[in-house]
């Protein structure tokens, strides 16, 4: 082949491969609206959220979509770590590419501010705020310390640990075998007994009492610290 056939052979392939790369769907689009999709998603149930989406491999070559992408997800709007977003090609070279994202939202929670036994009631002296993404708070969590009142530790905790809202139960404040005031209501009238408990309750739990009077076992429900209420 002479030299002149050789570089137009070369130019011909050069910009084949020119025009070709121009065809290509470039990689940040795609990026780009999965990331507005998971954003928009992620700001119908949260105050600014932060999404990172993982980049795609730079060798992924899509014929350019002559259409605007469209997005999609089968996780729920409000999903909040690890997810994943589709984004669709829909004019008549149809291709989709999944997406991986992570949507993140940073909020004061309540941890505890000390080491802190199972069990334990716990107080505002042993809690504080600080700011933690809630996509990794899979225990659940607290956002404010006025939520801890009247709640024990059902284990313990190490200092900064998050204070979960499956990991409380509520403190009993009537023990089975304690002496209680009974309290009847008739109206806009009120009897007071002595009784003793017998179970342990919670603020709002219906308890058994035993009327030391009567000997009578009736059921009420716990008012507060030692004291149970029964309808007559």
């Amino acid at each position: 082949m002479s030299l002149p056939k050789i570089i137009i052979s070369f130019c011909v392939v050069f910009l084949t491969q020119v025009l070709h790369a121009d065809n290509l769907q470039p990689i940040a689009d795609i990026e780009q609206a999965a990331y507005v999709h998971a954003l928009n998603d992620a700001q119908l149930s949260y105050n600014s959220p932060q999404v990172l989406v993982e980049s795609l491999d730079n060798r992924l070559r899509l014929q350019q979509c002559e259409k605007n992408l469209q997005t999609f997800s089968n996780s729920a709007a409000n999903t909040v770590g690890s997810r994943t977003i589709g984004v669709k090609c829909p004019a008549a070279t149809e291709w989709t590419v999944y997406v991986p994202v992570k949507v993140k939202v940073m909020k004061p929670v309540v941890v505890a501010a000390k080491p802190l036994s199972a069990h334990t009631t716990l107080t505002e002296s042993d809690v504080r705020m600080q700011v933690m993404d809630i996509a990794e708070l899979r225990q659940g969590f607290l956002e404010s310390t006025a939520q801890i009142t009247g709640q024990q530790l059902r284990y313990p905790l190490a200092v900064g640990s998050v204070i979960p809202s499956r990991g409380l139960k509520l403190e009993k404040v009537v023990k089975r075998g304690e002496q209680i005031i009974l309290v009847a209501a008739a109206g806009t009238m009120e009897v007071r007994m002595n009784g003793t408990a017998l179970e342990d309750a919670s603020l709002g739990d219906k308890v058994r009492v035993r009327n030391s009077s009567s000997e009578r076992v009736v059921e009420g429900v716990v008012h507060s610290p030692g004291v149970v209420r029964v309808t007559m």
